[in-house]
């Protein structure tokens, strides 16, 4: 794959914006919607993600989408599960486990 920096950083992007939303959330629901836009960690959380579509519009401009797209789809999954376990306590079961091995079965055989 080409410009793996990218997709590295792209995906690390795309994670940080998911715990973002995660932190943003541990308050519970805002009561209202103008509370929600305001939310500091929204607001971040929207920032990654818009840097990281920037980065994956190159991305996939220099790649295959059918190899690439899956690729990072598959890293986020696999980061966001380690972020899960580490920073918000939650449960690793043999399900879930399972199918993160699949998950990363998958990547090898899409790259061969």
């Amino acid at each position: 794959m080409k410009a793996a920096y990218l997709i590295a950083l792209a995906v690390l992007l795309n994670v940080g914006a998911q715990f973002s939303i995660k932190l943003a959330g541990r308050g519970g629901v805002p009561a209202s919607l103008i509370q929600q836009v305001f939310n500091p960690m929204l607001i971040l959380a929207v920032g990654l993600y818009g840097l990281s579509f920037v980065l994956t519009v190159r991305i996939y401009a220099v790649n295959e989408l059918s190899v690439v797209a899956p690729f990072m789809a598959a890293c986020t999954f696999i980061l966001v599960y380690m972020v899960g376990y580490l920073f918000f306590a939650e449960p690793i079961t043999l399900t879930k486990s399972l199918g993160l091995l699949a998950i990363i079965g998958g990547m090898f055989l899409l790259l061969k």
